[in-house]
Order: structure tokens, then C-alpha cells, then sequence
């Protein structure tokens, strides 16, 4: 694909959690095709770290560092401030409790709600009037959590679960001004998230997915640049699952 025909060349994007992960394989799909892109995180660390490796392969992407749950209007204002507009908002930044109901602690129910649900609102109530202004996109990062599975906590299913309502709705209410709003329903994505795990965790995984194999990150990345790409014109109010078949069973 030639320079002039990248399809988000001039377009701006502001993905959240994008210092590792599938944020960060948006963050790069979404500037190498021809857009601006400013990614947020808390590790300051980690978020220096991709943006230089991605501004060494020459694209255009700087790093915003605040926490989601608390910093949203900030976020969105100075995104920007620094790319000039924006075209595209992507909701990834999510957050898990990691135990069962009986051992969670309510403030670790309510911290997972904040980052997964509650931010997704504040972000995009932020970003509308620059949305409007040029017939944006919004996508949010799920996970088949939201209706199955079985290694997330009960705050993460309900966290997004809550999210997939909140896309379903906004699309009908920002439709009269051209915005989209789709979901992405990702099922087991090989990302950093799972170094800690053993060697052969994902050799056990891969019996239970019909296309016997592992997700990347690269997958959810095309299909988020589909999704907010001019060729996904008339899809909104969407939910793509992306899980190799495991939700079909």
C-alpha cells in the first residue's frame, strides 16, 4: 500500500493502555497506516519504552502518561494538544481484581470498574466535541469475559459486560452525528500479561479453541484498524468476537 493510500493518513487517534499488549499493536497499525497517535498509561517506564520503538521505525506516536480512572478530561485535552485533533478514541485500558467474590475487597471491585467502565464514559463525554467535529470513530476493547470464560474475575466480566452495553447505546445516541461506536471482543491474546504464566499454560489453552492456536496481538490491531477504518462505514452498534472459535462452542 502506497503513502497516499494509508487510510488514516491525516487522522489522529488516542488509544488508552497503549504501552504494551493489544494497545500497543493498535497504536502501531493505526501509525503505520498513515495516523497520529497518542497512547496512555501509568507506567511511565513502559509507555517511554513503545513510543521510542515506535518513533525509531519513523512513526508518529507520543506517549501520554495518566491513569484513566482519575485523569480523563486531562487525557483527552491534552491528546489534543498534541496531535491537533481527534479522529478516533479506542477505550483498551482495563484492569482485572484477580480473586473470587468472597476474598475481593470492595475497593478492588470498584477500582475495576472505574478503569473498565467508569473511564470508558469519562473519555468519551471528554471527547465528543472533537468527534463530532469530524464524524469520529469510538471502539472499546472487551473480552469474551463479558459472556464466558473461565480464568477472570467476577468485577473484569461484569466490568465488560457493562462496556458492551455502554458502546450498544452510545452508537444510537451519537448516530445523528456520524460517530461509530463498535466493540472488539477479544478471546485469548498471547500478550505481556501472560509471562508470569508457566511454559506450558497456552499448550493446554489450545485443545479448547477450535482453530488450535494462540491469538496475537496483531489480530485485534487489523480488525480495530477495520472497524475505524472509511471501509466500516455503515457498521455500528457492532461486537466483533476475535477468539479463534472458543465462544462458539
Amino acid at each position: 500500500m502506497g503513502a497516499t493510500e494509508l487510510q488514516f493518513a491525516g487522522k489522529a487517534a488516542l488509544i488508552t493502555g497503549g504501552g504494551t499488549g493489544i494497545g500497543a499493536a493498535i497504536a502501531e497499525e493505526f501509525a503505520t497506516q498513515g495516523a497520529r497517535v497518542a497512547i496512555c498509561g501509568r507506567r511511565e517506564a513502559v509507555l517511554n519504552a513503545t513510543v521510542a520503538r515506535l518513533q525509531a521505525a519513523g512513526l508518529q506516536v507520543t506517549g501520554l502518561v495518566g491513569d484513566v480512572a482519575s485523569d480523563g478530561e486531562r487525557i483527552v485535552r491534552s491528546a489534543v494538544d498534541e496531535l491537533g485533533r481527534l479522529d478516533v478514541l479506542v477505550n483498551n485500558a482495563a484492569q482485572t481484581a484477580g480473586v473470587g467474590v468472597a476474598e475481593m475487597p470492595s475497593q478492588s471491585w470498584r477500582r475495576v470498574l472505574a478503569v473498565n467502565l467508569d473511564a470508558a464514559f469519562e473519555l468519551v463525554h471528554h471527547a465528543l466535541p472533537h468527534l463530532i467535529a469530524v464524524r469520529g470513530v469510538v471502539l472499546h476493547i472487551s473480552s469474551i469475559s463479558a459472556i464466558a470464560g473461565e480464568f477472570d474475575d467476577v468485577a473484569y466480566a461484569a466490568s465488560k459486560a457493562g462496556l458492551e452495553g455502554f458502546s450498544r447505546r452510545l452508537a444510537l445516541e451519537v448516530a445523528e452525528h456520524g460517530i461509530r461506536s463498535n466493540v472488539i471482543r477479544p478471546g485469548l491474546i498471547r500478550t505481556e500479561a501472560f509471562d508470569a504464566m508457566p511454559s506450558d499454560f497456552f499448550d493446554a489453552q489450545i485443545p479448547l479453541i477450535p482453530l488450535r492456536q494462540i491469538g496475537q496481538p496483531k489480530d485485534i490491531a487489523r480488525a480495530a484498524a477495520f472497524l475505524c477504518s472509511a471501509d466500516a462505514q455503515f457498521i455500528t452498534g457492532a461486537v466483533l468476537t476475535i477468539d479463534g472459535g472458543e465462544s462458539a462452542k
